[in-house]
């Protein structure tokens, strides 16, 4: 695995370790969509129920692939090593979750998400807003709305990329 891949990986587990406690747990998981969820506005919603859900799916099937010890909890080596086989299956381990991530913030339902929606997700989940909003001007190149196949895009590249000129995708969750 190439430095870069090493970066994401690290930004992301330190995002998915929602309490700080060094190890990603289903407890973590229910933390995160609980403040998305309220950041949004979708707690008792169809929208909100189906991404609490992914998340969960997403929980199971990170814990399936990468506990290799079996005690209920990911530690930073469980997760590099893991995260190699989750990008090799993305759209049907993870794509579903970002799927799931982009209704919720498409809050009129025309398949696009604004600035501020966006925003107001990332930052539920930990990046902070300004680097939120400067990742959503580059995945929309300055044209304010953000399509669903422009997220999937970013997220696989995320998952998988190593080349460093896809900063948009690279940069998907703040800076590394």
């Amino acid at each position: 695995m190439g430095a870069l891949l090493d970066q994401k990986y690290e930004k992301l587990f330190s995002l998915l370790d929602t309490n700080g406690d060094g190890v990603i747990a289903e407890d973590d998981f229910e933390l995160m969509a609980g403040r998305v969820l309220a950041a949004s506005r979708e707690e008792d919603t169809q929208k909100g129920k189906k991404y609490a859900g992914e998340m969960m799916n997403y929980w199971r099937a990170l814990r399936s692939s990468a506990d290799a010890d079996g005690d209920g909890r990911i530690d930073r080596e469980e997760f590099r090593r893991a995260l190699r086989q989750v990008s090799d299956t993305f759209d049907t381990l993870v794509g579903p979750l970002y799927h799931a991530g982009f209704h919720l913030a498409d809050r009129n339902d025309d398949g696009l998400v604004g600035r501020e929606d966006f925003v107001v997700v990332l930052a539920a989940i930990g990046v902070p807003a300004t680097e939120a909003g400067a990742t959503f001007d580059r995945l929309t190149e300055g044209n304010g709305q953000l399509a669903k196949d422009q997220l999937m895009t970013a997220a696989t590249q995320y998952y998988c990329d190593e080349d460093p000129a896809n900063t948009a995708s690279h940069l998907l969750f703040g800076t590394l």
